[in-house]
């Protein structure tokens, strides 16, 4: 007789903690941007805010998603518009080089959630879009349409200094762990 016991499968996560606590951390920052658009924010603190640019549901202006494909970090600090949250999402108005913005970020789309104030961050478990996606975005940055709306490959990498005081665009890297 053998005393070995025969292996056995891994316990199912019944629960899905995961599942729970990443919508436990997303009803937070919803309820943080709530607490935002209807009584602004506080001392020194302000948000960045990271998010796929072609996720189902996000709304931005063609020439912003051209020069950011993939993702963009936006900074809703001193000055930003009509800052709305929903159960889903939230939309606001960025300037972008002297230019307003409407944006609408569904709240599944957000992939980090930073506020530097109080060094407080979350990363967010967010399937990135489908490639092909991603690849028809690079393509419409080379294409004509981005030499209309004066951009080229060389000028959508290219940093941009943003007027002061405006609604900032933040390379992802400035924040990531190195």
């Amino acid at each position: 007789m053998s005393d070995a016991t025969p292996p056995q499968d891994p316990p199912q996560d019944f629960y899905q903690y995961a599942d729970r606590a990443q919508a436990a951390l997303l009803d937070m920052v919803r309820g943080v941007m709530q607490e935002a658009a209807e009584d602004g924010l506080p001392g020194g603190h302000h948000f960045y805010l990271t998010y796929y640019t072609q996720a189902d549901g996000v709304e931005m202006s063609d020439s912003l998603r051209a020069k950011h494909p993939q993702e963009i970090t936006i900074v809703l600090q001193n000055q930003f518009d009509d800052l709305q949250v929903t159960e889903e999402g939230f939309e606001v108005t960025l300037s972008f080089n002297n230019t307003p913005e409407r944006l609408r970020v569904p709240f599944a789309a957000l992939s980090k959630f930073y506020d530097p104030s109080v060094a407080f961050g979350l990363m967010f478990d967010v399937e990135e879009p489908d490639s092909a996606l991603l690849e028809a975005a690079e393509e419409l940055l080379a294409s004509d349409f981005a030499e209309e709306i004066g951009l080229s490959e060389d000028s959508a990498d290219a940093p941009t200094e943003p007027p002061r005081g405006s609604g900032e665009v933040v390379s992802l890297d400035s924040f990531r762990d190195k």
